[in-house]
Parts: C-alpha cells; sequence; structure tokens
C-alpha cells in the first residue's frame, strides 16, 4: 500500500473534491504511479483528520474522473495513463515503446496510390472548387461516390440516402444530435467504443449498458431497458466490435432491429470496422431501415487522416442532420471528401481496403500464436484482440507492468459503461506497430508478461 496523504489544508471548497484535486495533480506529477493501491478509506481519514464518508466521496469522484478503480477486497488503485485521457494522449508513442492500443490500419504496400489521387486531385482545375462552402450534406457526386462505396460492400443504398461527416465520430454526433436531446435515454453494448461514452457526456444523455454474450447485446437485455425507460436509440458496432472484435450474427442482429421496431428506438451503427470482413452479415440498418442510421468512415481501411464519414438515414431525419451538421463544423471539407471519392471512383479504396485485410489476417495470425493457450477474442478480419487476463492480473496493473516492459495497450475499464464489476481485460492492436517485427516483440513481450505473473501475487503471504 502506497503512503500518501494529500496536502488540503489550504485548499478552497468541499473536502472531498479537494482530495480528488490532489490525488490527479501527485498522478500528473509522477508521485504516484499506475498500479499504486492507495490508503483505506478509514486510515487516509485519520491521517487527513476528515470522516471516512469524505474519503469515499473523495474516491468516488477519483473514479468518476477516471483516475482510480477499486475492487472489494482488494483496495483502489490507480489506474494506467492510457485510462486517463487528461493526463496521456492515446496516440503518443515515447521514443523505444511499442505502441499497440489504437486501432489504425495495418500497413500495406496498396497505400502508396494514395499519394498518386492526392496529387491528381491538386493538379485538378476544380480543386479551387472545394475550398469554397458547399451544401452541408455534402456535393451531390460525393454523396455518390459515398453510395457506391457502400453498396460495393454489400448494402446498397442510394446518393439521396447519403450524407457526408467529418468522419465516422462525427457521424456518430451528428446522428445523436438529430434524435436525441439532452437528459435522453440511449443504450449500448455494456462494452463499448470509449467515444460513445464522450458524445453521451457531451450532449447530455443517459448512457446505459446492454448486459452481453458472446454474440454481443442481448436483445431481452435491450426489450428491458426499453420498457424501464423511454429508450431513443442504440449504438452498436455489430462487425468486430470494439473493443471484443466480435462480429455480432444475422440472428442476433435481427432480433435486435424487431426489439427497436417495437419501441421505436433508433439505430445508431457504427460500421468502421466492417469493410475488414470479407463476408459478414447484412447490417442490423437494413433489418429496420426507417429507423437505421449506418454511419462509414475511411479512416479504419483507407487512411486515419481522411477524415470523411458516410451516413445513411431515413429520409425524413435528413433536415435535422444538416442542422447539426451546420451547427458543429458547417460542413465536412469538400477537398478531403473530392479525394475520398476519387480513391473509391478510381478502384484504389477497394485495393487499399483489400491490402489492408491481407495484413490484418497476417498480423492476426502471429497474435494467434503468440496467445495460443490464453483467454481472448479475435475474430476474422481484426486488427485488435481482446485479452481475458487469468487471476491474479487486474487490467490496470497488466497495463502499467507492459508500459515498463516497454508495449502500450488499452486496460478494458476504458470501455465499460456504467460502474460494473471489474474488468480484468485489456485490448492488443496490431496496427500501430511499424512492422511485423516490431509487432512480434510486442507480442512476446506480452505473452511473456501472462506467463510469469504480476510481481506482486504471492506479497501478502510472506
Amino acid at each position: 500500500m502506497t503512503k500518501w496523504t494529500p496536502q488540503i489544508a489550504e485548499a478552497a471548497g468541499p473536502r472531498y473534491i479537494a482530495i480528488a484535486d490532489a490525488l490527479a495533480g501527485d498522478i500528473t506529477g509522477g508521485r504516484l504511479k499506475p498500479g499504486d493501491r492507495l490508503p483505506t478509506h478509514r486510515d487516509l481519514a485519520w491521517h487527513l483528520g476528515v470522516t471516512v464518508g469524505t474519503v469515499s466521496r473523495a474516491y468516488a469522484e477519483a473514479e468518476r474522473r477516471g483516475l482510480t478503480s477499486g475492487e472489494v477486497g482488494r483496495g483502489t488503485f490507480v489506474n494506467a495513463p492510457a485510462s486517463n485521457e487528461h493526463l496521456h494522449r492515446w496516440n503518443d508513442a515515447p521514443a523505444g515503446m511499442i505502441p499497440m492500443r489504437s486501432s489504425f490500419p495495418i500497413p500495406c504496400p496498396e497505400e502508396s496510390a494514395i499519394a498518386e489521387v492526392m496529387a491528381r486531385c491538386a493538379a485538378d482545375p476544380r480543386a479551387m472548387e472545394m475550398l469554397g462552402y458547399q451544401p452541408q450534406r455534402g456535393l451531390a457526386e460525393h454523396r455518390q461516390a459515398g453510395a457506391e462505396w457502400i453498396t460495393q460492400n454489400g448494402f446498397e443504398v442510394t446518393a439521396d440516402q447519403v450524407t457526408i461527416t467529418a468522419g465516422a465520430h462525427h457521424g456518430m454526433l451528428v446522428v445523436l444530435a438529430a434524435v436525441t436531446r439532452p437528459g435522453d435515454h440511449i443504450v449500448a453494448d455494456c462494452l463499448t467504443y470509449p467515444g460513445m461514452l464522450s458524445l453521451a457526456r457531451l450532449l447530455g444523455l443517459r448512457l446505459d449498458g446492454l448486459a452481453r454474450d458472446r454474440d454481443g447485446p442481448l436483445p431481452d437485455a435491450f426489450e428491458d431497458a426499453c420498457r424501464a425507460h423511454d429508450v431513443k436509440a442504440i449504438y452498436l458496432c455489430p462487425t468486430l466490435h470494439n473493443p471484443t472484435s466480435v462480429t455480432i450474427p444475422d440472428e442476433r442482429r435481427r432480433a435486435l432491429a424487431a426489439v427497436a421496431q417495437r419501441y421505436n428506438v433508433a439505430i445508431v451503427e457504427d460500421d468502421v470496422f466492417g469493410f475488414l470482413v470479407d463476408d459478414r452479415p447484412a447490417p442490423v440498418s437494413a433489418h429496420a431501415p426507417e429507423l437505421g442510421h449506418y454511419i462509414v468512415g475511411i479512416s479504419k481501411t483507407i487512411s486515419a487522416g481522411l477524415r470523411i464519414g458516410f451516413v445513411v438515414s431515413p429520409d425524413d431525419i435528413q433536415a435535422r442532420l444538416s442542422q447539426a451538421i451546420n451547427a458543429t463544423c458547417w460542413m465536412a471539407c469538400p477537398l478531403t471528401a473530392e479525394i475520398a471519392a476519387e480513391l473509391i471512383r478510381s478502384g484504389v479504396a477497394a485495393k487499399v481496403a483489400a491490402g489492408r485485410r491481407r495484413a490484418a489476417a497476417e498480423r492476426r495470425r502471429l497474435a494467434l500464436e503468440a496467445f495460443d493457450g490464453w483467454d481472448f477474442e479475435c475474430d476474422p478480419g481484426a486488427n485488435f484482440l481482446w485479452l481475458n487476463l487469468p487471476d491474479p492480473w487486474r487490467s490496470n496493473e497488466f497495463v502499467a507492468e507492459a508500459e515498463r516492459r516497454g508495449v502500450l495497450v488499452t486496460p478494458g475499464d476504458v470501455f465499460q459503461v456504467g460502474r460494473r464489476d471489474s474488468i480484468h481485460a485489456v485490448r492488443v492492436c496490431f496496427g500501430p506497430p511499424r512492422d511485423d517485427d516490431t509487432l512480434r516483440r510486442g507480442l512476446k513481450i506480452l505473452a511473456g508478461q501472462l506467463r510469469e505473473g504480476p510481481s506482486y501475487a504471492f506479497s501478502s503471504m510472506v
């Protein structure tokens, strides 16, 4: 247990806030390290001369901020930096570290053609036109390219149904802004994309997590939530679900769509990873088109920096989507949209996507070999895996130890909706390492760490 006593004598305001603020400052200043176990509520209360209830409120506030996590019977621990967005940028990778915590596209030879398309777009006499104001939903030719891209990959749509956004994440924002109001209830898998957690907070939405099994969120849990609350939207990532990599089977997709139809719940369907799977089920939105908002981007398959998304929505919502785009960015960048459209029209996008799939298959093979015998999920096509940790590992301790050994991965609690039992798992991404040899080194380090176990495992027996 760490001997930590915060300095709060001069702090103004409530004592519990002062303790939480001091904790944040000591983490930032390096006086507390990831995995450090904080004093018990009673011990800290005695040292500070406050009530146990004040310390309990302080620790709850620290957990709410993502600074700590607690486990009954074991104590309260400082989180690894990867779970503290205000302490550690997700994509930082200090020299000598192996980054494996962001789901970047996996390098492939085909991506060199992207630069050629960009050069053609820059040389086009119409390039200057793309630097002017354009309609909020995007130019018709760009929406047509988006429709072709989506249709090529198994979901037939028209240009009139497509709206251009500044990436898939922005697409999620404008859809939620169009179909919800502050205070509304929305639901998602109890393990979900952290960006959705941020969007719910930004928009003042009440996000509830749905119980799940290996095939994704349970339809019965969805229906129970709809009976308990006036649920306005469900967020789904049905193909290569982030973070577990699971692809929801067709029967489950139909069942979720049926519940949405019974209770008139909008479906916010994030299919950014879908194009990495050769043969996947039809989108959930295809089974409830009057409620479906199907969102794709090109950041996971073509280029992370080309922030263009395509949103397929019902006709009656298009005006509200335009209002939301107008309020958030006025319009997606037309020049970037032109590059994305030309990538699609020229066939380069399809070739790059195929190259990404081949690269993902090879890196997935390396991961399956490295973690053979351990408990993990990694569906075909995934560029990341969900590693369930054996006892006595805790996710934040595993992440902290991996960082000490030179590998950056993401703790499972980053993906958790609401306060539930601790999640003893981490997400490991294959895309960021610059080459396969670097990936092999990172995987070897993590597999060795699993075999060795945490260094404190038997300290309580001494």
